[in-house]
């Protein structure tokens, strides 16, 4: 798996897919998600909004920080293989 993931066309992608997806869930499907079980005004409710907001928020962290990262990566990768397969060999 990890193997697979270090090919910088498969690394590449899943930073982009792990960075679109922070985006979205983050920006507009949990504050909506919030929103709406709040207003259901249970104190259990709460709790439970309160915990779920704190490990999603977390788990959205470690996406913001590696999908990034794995973009960065890839490309960096690329330039080292493009440049080794250029290099002439003695």
């Amino acid at each position: 798996m990890i193997d697979q993931l270090l090919r910088p066309k498969i690394a590449f992608w899943t930073g982009a897919a792990l960075t679109l997806a922070s985006f979205i869930v983050f920006n507009f499907l949990l504050p909506a998600l919030y929103l709406a079980v709040q207003s259901i005004y249970f104190p259990m409710t709460q709790q439970f909004v309160g915990a779920l907001t704190a490990g999603v928020e977390s788990l959205g962290q470690l996406a913001r920080l590696f999908g990034p990262v794995l973009v960065v990566g890839a490309l960096v990768l690329l330039k080292i293989e493009r440049a080794a397969a250029t290099t002439p060999r003695d």
